[in-house]
């Protein structure tokens, strides 16, 4: 009686820690290249009937990634926490948008499995996110391959590196990568995509006098994508620019760097302009005189 006592009393626990947090995690896709920074959309629910604080100054961390290859073996896991204290009210939802870089990189090739574990600070419990599966692979680069110096003003300034430029097939899509990687040992420094590619048109790839990686390529029908990829590995500019018919945007180096000649530039993200209509009989102006008719 005891026992089937005590067993019950465990029951009820477990059911009211499981219904502290209601926990997603999703990723922005599933397939990544080595090196590459694995993007991750963590969801959570409150659903303790009470406001929660996580994170602050001193505060233990908070949000917890936890990846395994299809051999089994765990990688070391990731712990997130925060500076700033963060509420997630009572029946309120938090997304955070998380990055794993760094304390992880994308080395191994093969198939994991990665999981989310949420703190609840005042059970000291963690709770488990649903787990997805992401593929690790690797291309080498079939675009552009060309070594470089880091120039001053820049980390590891004098060091010799390589900017490589891959196209990878994703599904049914195209996608253009920028790479950088040590000259001397070949260790790659960042991965990272520069977007979607059409290949009716070739890619323009050319590093300019300052040593800044500028390459122009067909993002969409008739708009073109012009990317600056500064030495310290991080994405300097990223501009568009639209094909008008007979005035297609070119990629030319100049003495005080690159710039694109031709096309009309383009925001992507603007509304589309409003189409014209035309006006209803009623609408029409009264003051028109009429029109006189032919005499037969």
């Amino acid at each position: 009686m005891n026992r089937l006592f005590f067993l019950l009393i465990l029951c009820l626990c477990c059911g009211q820690a499981r219904a502290q947090y209601v926990t997603n995690l999703s990723l922005l896709k599933n397939q990544f290249l080595t090196g590459e920074p694995v993007v991750a959309v963590v969801s959570i629910t409150n659903r303790s009937g009470a406001d929660v604080i996580v994170g602050g100054h001193g505060a233990p961390d908070w949000l917890q990634f936890e990846i395994t290859q299809s051999t089994g073996q765990r990688l070391s896991p990731i712990t997130i926490g925060s500076e700033e204290p963060i509420t997630v009210k009572a029946g309120g939802t938090l997304k955070q948008t998380v990055e794993l870089s760094g304390g992880y990189s994308t080395a191994n090739l093969g198939t994991f499995t990665i999981v989310a574990n949420v703190l609840h600070p005042l059970s000291g419990q963690y709770f488990m996110s649903n787990k997805l599966r992401m593929t690790i692979t690797d291309s080498k680069p079939n675009m552009f391959d060309q070594p470089f110096g880091v120039p001053q003003g820049f980390p590891s300034a004098g060091r010799q590196r390589r900017y490589q430029v891959i196209l990878f097939r994703e599904l049914d899509d195209l996608q253009l990568y920028c790479r950088i990687t040590d000259d001397r040992s070949g260790a790659y420094i960042a991965t990272f995509l520069l977007g979607p590619a059409m290949m009716a048109v070739q890619p323009q790839i050319s590093i300019d006098v300052h040593n800044k990686l500028h390459v122009l390529f067909l993002a969409m029908p008739h708009v073109f994508c012009h990317v600056v990829v500064n030495p310290d590995a991080k994405i300097h500019q990223r501009s568009y620019y639209k094909d008008p018919e007979g005035n297609r945007p070119s990629l030319i180096m100049t003495n005080g760097g690159a710039q694109v000649v031709g096309g009309e530039p383009f925001d992507p993200s603007a509304p589309p302009p409003k189409k014209k209509t035309l006006r209803k009989a009623s609408e029409r102006p009264t003051d028109m005189e009429p029109v006189p008719r032919a005499k037969k």
